[in-house]
C-alpha cells in the first residue's frame, strides 16, 4: 500500500499510528499489552490455525444480524463524511498492520470491515474494527460494532468525546484491577455494549 518495505524505523511510525489509534473506542486489553507487538518473534498462524480463524471469524460475523441495504448506504454515505477522521486513522493503522504482516484474517460485518491481528489492540475506528485474535468472539465484535455506532452519532467529535474517555478509562484500568473489574458498566463502554447488542 505505500510501497515501501518495513524497516526498523518504519517500527516507530507504525507505533505512532497505534497510538493515536488507541484513543477511539479501546478496551482495557489492548492499553495493558502496551497495544504493539512488532517483534520478529510473532510467528506466522500455521495453516491449521488460519483455518480455524476463519472458521471462527465466520461465526462470530453469522452471529450477527445483517443490515438493509438502505441502511448500509446511508451509514457508507455517513463514514465517508461525518465519520472521515476516526476512518483516516483506522485506514492508517490497517495500512501499518499490512506493512508489518500482522493481519490474521479479516471479514465483512455490515458496512464494517473486522480486522484480527497478532497485534494486541483492539479499537473500533470508522468502519474498521480491529481486534486481537485472543479477543475474536462475537460479544468483542457487538461491542467495537456498538462504537461505530456512537460514531455516527457524534461524528468527527467521536474521538473527543468516546475515544478520550476510553482511553483514560483504559490508562486507570492497567494500575487498577479493581477500576478495570467494572470497566464496562461505565460510558462510553455500557453504551457501546447496549448499542452492539452485548449480553
Amino acid at each position: 500500500m505505500f510501497g515501501y518495505a518495513v524497516s526498523m524505523k518504519t517500527e516507530g511510525y507504525v507505533l505512532i499510528f497505534c497510538l493515536v489509534a488507541i484513543a477511539a473506542g479501546l478496551g482495557p486489553y489492548g492499553c495493558a499489552s502496551a497495544a504493539v507487538s512488532t517483534s520478529s518473534s510473532d510467528a506466522k498462524s500455521t495453516p491449521q490455525e488460519s483455518a480455524h480463524m476463519e472458521r471462527t471469524l465466520s461465526s462470530v460475523i453469522a452471529g450477527i444480524s445483517p443490515i438493509s441495504s438502505e441502511l448500509r448506504a446511508r451509514r457508507n454515505i455517513a463514514q465517508a463524511t461525518f465519520c472521515l477522521p476516526q476512518n483516516v486513522l483506522g485506514i492508517l493503522l490497517y495500512g501499518a498492520l499490512q506493512l508489518c504482516d500482522a493481519i490474521e484474517d479479516v471479514g465483512q460485518v455490515n458496512e464494517v470491515t473486522v480486522v484480527v491481528s497478532r497485534w494486541l489492540i483492539g479499537v473500533s475506528l470508522g468502519r474498521y474494527i480491529f481486534l486481537p485474535t485472543s479477543f475474536l468472539t462475537e460479544q468483542y465484535v457487538r461491542h467495537e460494532y456498538g462504537h461505530t455506532l456512537q460514531g455516527y452519532e457524534h461524528g468527527p467529535f467521536f474521538l473527543l468525546l468516546e475515544g478520550s474517555a476510553s482511553l483514560i478509562q483504559a490508562i486507570i484500568s492497567v494500575f487498577s484491577p479493581t477500576y478495570a473489574s467494572r470497566y464496562y458498566e461505565r460510558w462510553p463502554e455500557d453504551e457501546a455494549n447496549a448499542l452492539g447488542g452485548v449480553n
